[in-house]
């Protein structure tokens, strides 16, 4: 109900122009203010301009249960502009990813000039919000078209045999590849990594920038 309303209400600040940095309380939660500032009015509809902005969530405890396993993104690489899907398959201590289609795999692959463990600054759409991310794209420990998490050889990434973590069968991936954001760990040692971490950065100072978002009044 609570993201109904904060929707509603940023919808409604969206005919607002040219306010930077104003705090709009709800009256029905007033443990909240919508910051409203510049809003980026993109022409791309997979990118909602009244989504709410929260660059300062964190992975644990917040996103990892709104962008919740089998639940689909639109993801934006931040310095091209260009959009795909995805989708979460796996991951506990971070986002475990697949693209969608072929298509969403090709525009991956254009973007970073193959397949790479290069971490790019991303804003991640999802359940009327804007999260800060890391992504690379290296699939790896899967297999596509086999059964997910059956045990299987050759698993992409040099990951030999072992369970498949591919989920969605013919995009054009073997695996899955890796989405970070705040607060996120690497799944073998369960440590943060300070490269996907500096990329939240910069996406968490671009998702503040340009969307609405919400700030505690306390």
């Amino acid at each position: 109900m609570f993201e109904k309303i904060v929707l509603a209400a940023a919808a409604a600040m969206l005919a607002v122009s040219g306010i930077h940095d104003v705090a709009v309380p709800l009256e029905q939660n007033d443990g909240y203010y919508i910051i409203v500032n510049r809003v980026e009015q993109e022409q791309n509809p997979n990118q909602d301009s009244g989504s709410i902005g929260r660059p300062d969530a964190v992975w644990f405890g917040e996103i990892e249960f709104i962008f919740a396993r089998g639940t689909d993104a639109v993801v934006r690489d931040i310095v091209t502009g260009r959009t795909f899907e995805v989708r979460r398959t796996f991951g506990t201590n971070h986002a475990d990813i697949e693209p969608l289609t072929k298509r969403d795999a090709e525009i991956m692959y254009e973007i970073w000039g193959g397949h790479s463990w290069e971490r790019r600054a991303v804003s991640v759409y999802v359940g009327g919000y804007v999260f800060a991310g890391s992504l690379t794209n290296f699939p790896h420990a899967g297999v596509d078209g086999k059964p997910p998490l059956a045990v299987v050889n050759n698993r992409s990434g040099g990951y030999g045999r072992g369970m498949n973590f591919d989920a969605i069968a013919g995009n054009g991936v073997c695996g899955h590849m890796c989405l970070h954001f705040a607060g996120s760990l690497s799944h073998g040692n369960a440590v943060s990594s300070a490269a996907h971490q500096r990329r939240v950065a910069e996406a968490a100072d671009w998702v503040g920038g340009r969307y609405l978002r919400l700030v505690s009044r306390e």
